[in-house]
């Protein structure tokens, strides 16, 4: 969480940077449709093998002490990652004017200019998807450090680069400096990984390696993946089709919602997984169906309020942070517009995501994938309804809140053998104090709403952000303060989370 939290902190600084220097006109929208592009790619070739295959088979090998076969399999991940990405780098460079027209709704120019990009992004995505494949190989050796911390060195290297190439080399020191992090980022997570012995070699036999069952565990993953990654690469072209602002505006509300989002789910998603897993090889129906009540309390625990925070401070978080230079008080309020519709989603669609991940822990990748697949054709289909209705931008965050309540509907019922969170009653009386907990905050945001002025308006600057950060702290301090009264142990989460693993291990 800390090392997230610092990511997250970072990413927030360098959407400031990018939001400065090339504002939210057409330039912005290009520079950041492009780079969604090898972002969303990033699932399909970084963290889908890194969750599902690569710490499992590195972690056996490590036990039954096969290191030549450990060193062997991390040469042949590593050799066929590139031997895959030469293709892909040159089609992306040959063929860049078509694939960004196909992609987009952008007029000539902007094409031009987003081909000239996509090339170096997807040289980065080839940068960090061998960063993925260092830091499970980390993470499988029980060592954390750099594969969460590395990267901070993607962030550091384009805020340095776009502040000082700018100047001379324009929208390309964007391109140059995504080079430069990931292969920093990458770097970074190799040096840490050759303490440990590995070492990049050539290699392309796979005798004696458990090759074929990563390869297969991560095709069954990346199937659902692909499916998100058309569904992101949609919104974006949809987002391209509307007034301009509008894909910088659907970037930058997913920074700020990704922070408190992804420092939460991503740090309760992890802690249970190996647990459910665990539970479920040994069968302990009861351990699986109280951790996963326990995530879901947790995750409501924790997300609710920051969505009522966030929601009546959007204007303001956006303002106070991005808006500088070329980005305009209009930019910033289109943003957090966007932002807000994205947040009443929060917590079901974190409900989801843990759902899909005890579909995992029991080995449901099929039926897991079937159900990511519907969720994001619904997802779509909405889109198209809602945008054809005139409801505008809007009609992105919703559409993706409403398909992922009704996936996790879906996978209720599905998993219901394993937890049946829909007749759950403890579940329910937890969540209604959960929700009865967040109401002092949030009737103090109404008052707040109700007379507050425009004080965001004059944009970032020290002011402003002290501000901000005071509003935000007091708020925080009233949850605190509640959920003390109310006994919900906020600061017991860890605690709690890491006694449910010790029952689960010993169990």
């Amino acid at each position: 969480m800390a090392a997230t939290l610092a990511s997250r902190i970072l990413g927030v600084v360098r959407t400031r940077i990018l939001a400065q220097v090339f504002g939210s006109g057409a330039v912005a929208d290009v520079i950041n449709f492009t780079f969604n592009i090898p972002n969303n790619f990033r699932k399909l070739f970084g963290e889908g093998a890194v969750n599902s295959a690569l710490i499992p088979a590195f972690s056996t090998l490590t036990i039954q002490g096969r290191r030549q076969a450990r060193q062997r399999l991390f040469s042949l991940l590593c050799t066929y990652q590139v031997i895959l990405f030469i293709p892909i780098v040159l089609i992306s460079y040959v063929w860049r004017e078509s694939i960004i027209a196909l992609l987009s709704d952008f007029d000539r120019e902007q094409i031009v200019l987003g081909g000239w990009l996509l090339a170096p992004f997807m040289l980065y995505l080839l940068f960090i998807s061998l960063a993925a494949i260092f830091g499970g190989v980390l993470q499988a050796h029980h060592s954390f450090s750099a594969a969460y911390l590395s990267p901070l060195c993607f962030s550091i290297v384009v805020i340095t680069g776009v502040l000082t190439l700018t100047p001379r080399l324009g929208v390309m020191s964007m391109a140059l400096s995504a080079v430069g992090g990931g292969l920093l980022q990458a770097l970074f997570t190799y040096l840490s990984l050759r303490r440990r012995g590995y070492r990049l070699q050539f290699a392309l036999r796979a005798e004696g390696t458990p090759l074929l069952s990563v390869l297969r565990a991560w095709l069954l993953v990346s199937m659902g993946m692909i499916a998100q990654v058309i569904t992101q690469l949609v919104t974006y072209r949809f987002a391209s089709a509307l007034p301009t602002g509008s894909v910088t505006a659907l970037a930058n509300s997913t920074i700020f919602y990704q922070t408190p989002y992804g420092i939460f789910f991503n740090a309760i998603a992890a802690v249970s997984l190996p647990v459910l897993a665990s539970s479920y090889a040994v069968g302990d129906r009861k351990m699986i169906r109280s951790v996963t009540r326990t995530a879901l309390c947790d995750l409501a625990a924790l997300l609710l309020p920051s969505t009522i925070i966030l929601f009546f401070l959007s204007r303001e978080s956006v303002s106070a942070i991005l808006q500088a230079g070329l980005f305009t008080h209009e930019s910033a309020l289109l943003t957090a517009q966007v932002l807000r519709g994205y947040l009443l989603f929060m917590t079901p669609l974190a409900f989801y995501g843990l759902l899909l991940r005890l579909g995992y822990s029991a080995s449901r990748y099929r039926t897991m994938t079937a159900i990511v697949v519907i969720q994001n054709l619904i997802d779509i289909a909405l889109m198209w309804i809602l945008i054809r209705g005139g409801v505008g931008i809007f009609s992105l965050p919703l559409a993706n809140g409403i398909s992922a309540i009704i996936g996790f509907a879906i996978l209720a019922l599905t998993l219901r053998d394993l937890y049946a969170p829909l007749v759950d009653r403890r579940l329910f009386i937890s969540l209604l104090r959960i929700a009865v907990a967040n109401m002092p905050v949030f009737l103090l945001a109404l008052l707040y709403r109700s007379r507050a002025s425009a004080w965001y308006a004059s944009g970032s600057n020290l002011r402003n952000i002290a501000a901000l950060a005071a509003l935000a702290a007091a708020a925080a301090l009233v949850v605190l303060a509640s959920y003390r009264i109310m006994n919900i142990p906020l600061a017991g989460l860890l605690k709690r989370r890491g006694e449910g693993d010790g029952a689960a291990m010993t169990s």
